[in-house]
């Protein structure tokens, strides 16, 4: 049974391909609360206040001047909304060059807020300000140049932010490189493989130095890195399909679906079927 999630469209939301929503408390303009995914960019930034988003089961607290960027593909939902004033840039990924995207792979493997200085905030609040005028105008071509072209500079923005932390962090490009092609090559496996080995194979490179590479750029090993991945893809199955917990561990190609249920619990701190319940609820 394939995993049905709820997927948005850039040309489903505009004919431009670009939107903006501003949230506030009390705002008509509700954040999509349900889990989901978007073939789409989304430059979530929060004025003041906070608030909680999960992305792939993960929660993120974003504050004040804080910026959270979530890619194309990645399950994501609005947990809390809390006090938060905040907008919202959603771009389609033509909009995005091919040197930006790269950064923004970058900034995946470690997704986390970041914080913009006085300055460039400012200059965001203004151009989300134009863009917000010129969007609301009935449509025409040079509308549509116009609020795509206020959306490169904001996310020219973000994205030197982006950059500069990554700069800082010195990692090297080369390991950052393995461990995108490894993201990449799990990310095409309808099976995962659990042996690290089996990769740094594909790769041409040693399991040991696969192991090192993966912990510089993530912090964690290659095999933690790998069943990650696993436990991810088994909680959208619990999620989004019916599929049993013996249908799931069979799906994700372990043999005995005890030590799938164990090894589940142990990363997620729940038994699977619990973790869908709760989850459901």
């Amino acid at each position: 049974m394939p995993v049905t999630i709820p997927t948005h469209k850039a040309t489903q939301q505009s004919d431009c391909g670009i939107l903006l929503k501003t949230i506030s408390p009390g705002s008509f303009q509700e954040p999509v609360q349900y889990a989901h995914r978007d073939d789409y960019y989304i430059f979530g930034i929060v004025e003041n206040g906070h608030c909680c988003i999960s992305i792939d089961f993960k929660n993120y607290t974003v504050s004040d001047h804080e910026i959270l960027c979530v890619q194309p593909g990645q399950v994501h939902r609005v947990v809390d909304t809390g006090n938060a004033q905040a907008t919202i840039l959603f771009i389609d990924s033509v909009f995005i060059d091919a040197p930006d995207k790269q950064i923004l792979s970058e900034y995946a493997l470690s997704v986390a807020p970041f914080r913009i200085n006085d300055l460039q905030f400012n200059e965001l609040e203004q151009i989300f300000s134009i863009i917000s005028r010129n969007i609301n105008i009935p449509e025409s071509s040079r509308t549509k140049r116009i609020v795509q072209d206020l959306s490169h500079a904001a996310t020219g923005i973000i994205i030197d932010n982006i950059q500069n932390i990554i700069c800082h962090q010195l990692k090297s490009r080369r390991q950052i490189e393995i461990t995108l092609a490894l993201k990449k090559l799990l990310s095409e496996d309808s099976h995962i493989n659990r042996r690290p080995s089996y990769y740094a194979q594909l790769l041409h490179i040693s399991p040991v130095y696969l192991n090192e590479v993966v912990k510089n750029i993530t912090g964690t090993t290659a095999s933690k890195y790998i069943q990650d991945e696993i436990i991810l893809r088994a909680k959208r199955m619990l999620i989004y399909t019916t599929l049993s917990i013996k249908e799931i561990a069979f799906n994700l190609g372990f043999d005995d679906h005890t030590y799938f249920t164990r090894l589940f619990t142990q990363t997620a701190g729940l038994p699977p079927t619990t973790y869908r319940k709760k989850y459901l609820e």
